[in-house]
């Protein structure tokens, strides 16, 4: 006797959809223990050949990190608050010769500024700080040398390992804050930086005052003057026109792009950033505020006041209100009874 056959299961029946569900132990283990082919070392050395100029072109396009926006007018503001507290601290340095002899003082006046300006360089941008208007204003001096990302050659040895260093700002190490989500980080200025920033701002500016009062006294610009030292007036002009039609050409690209406010900085690629990117400036403008209020009213009074007839003014009054004329004729007698009364009492004494 036969026995009937075993209906299969739902798992042996194939599915509606046309794919069987079916997977037998057997290839189930085979792909569990399964281990994927290494291809030969040349196939793939060649293949990472091939894609390496792809890896060093995906390298250069490498995106830039954020430029930050420096409000102009803070930087031009940190420049006047420089010029204000220098002023002020020379006022102050110069009350310590206030019992030299002036002669003596005007003499050495560009000496004196020379030790002044070197003592404050010496203790803000050489050592590392930013001056004290930056400071104010909340900027800091940051090397623009160092911020464009340069990649590296990728290189693939003989046994075909890779050696492929990070896309780092040149002279950085690679935990540098470069690269940052403000724009603001960056190294600042190095020491060769720091020195020929020194030797612009307080060496170049001691040697043109010392050569321009020399010229000054000495009448380089007569006419009865050698002609080598009218020519060397000349140059001097010439050189000093020069330099204001530059500084003013930078000033223009200065409105425009908002970097390097002046020749020096662009030069030594010296960019005024913020210190802290989410700091507010560290100066308030109420008393400024109120000042130009003041002054703008004394222009307008300067203005408006010689245009007025007093006496005119004066006669209008006393006719549109004539109690007023005899008020004031009646003070009038009796501050000349008081004179007379005290011409007497000086007569007796």
């Amino acid at each position: 006797m036969s026995s009937a056959p075993l209906p299969h299961s739902t798992a042996d029946q194939p599915s509606t959809t046309g794919r069987s569900t079916y997977a037998p132990a057997a290839a189930l283990n085979e792909a569990r223990y399964w281990t994927p082919s290494t291809p030969p070392a040349a196939e793939w050395r060649e293949h990472w050949h091939n894609v390496l100029p792809e890896l060093a072109e995906l390298a250069r396009k490498r995106k830039r990190p954020p430029d930050a926006v420096i409000m102009r007018a803070s930087q031009l503001d940190a420049a006047r608050l420089d010029t204000e507290l220098s002023a002020m601290l020379k006022e102050q340095f110069m009350k310590i010769f206030s019992y030299f002899q002036p002669r003596l003082i005007s003499a050495f006046q560009p000496e004196l500024t020379l030790i002044l300006e070197l003592l404050i360089f010496r203790f803000s941008v050489w050592a590392g700080k930013p001056t004290p208007g930056s400071a104010l204003m909340n900027l800091r001096y940051r090397d623009e040398r160092h911020i464009h990302y340069t990649p590296r050659k990728l290189t693939g040895s003989s046994q075909g390992a890779l050696q492929i260093s990070s896309c780092q700002p040149n002279g950085l190490n690679p935990r540098s804050e470069v690269g940052g989500r403000t724009g603001v980080e960056g190294p600042g200025l190095s020491t060769w930086q720091r020195g020929l920033w020194g030797l612009g701002t307080v060496l170049m500016q001691y040697a043109w005052s010392r050569l321009d009062q020399v010229a000054a006294a000495q009448h380089w610009g007569d006419f009865d003057s050698s002609p080598g030292v009218q020519r060397a007036w000349k140059v001097l002009r010439s050189c000093e026109t020069a330099l204001n039609l530059a500084s003013l050409l930078n000033f223009l690209v200065f409105l425009q792009q908002g970097k390097y406010r002046s020749l020096l900085e662009r030069v030594l690629r010296a960019r005024l950033v913020y210190q802290r990117a989410n700091m507010a400036r560290a100066i308030t403008f109420e008393y400024l505020n109120r000042q130009l209020v003041w002054h703008e009213l004394s222009e307008l009074l300067l203005f408006v006041l010689p245009l007025i007839s007093v006496a005119r003014l004066k006669r209008m009054i006393v006719n549109r209100w004539p109690s007023l004329r005899a008020a004031t004729a009646k003070h009038l007698q009796r501050a000349s009874g008081l004179e007379s009364q005290i011409s007497d009492l000086a007569s007796q004494t």
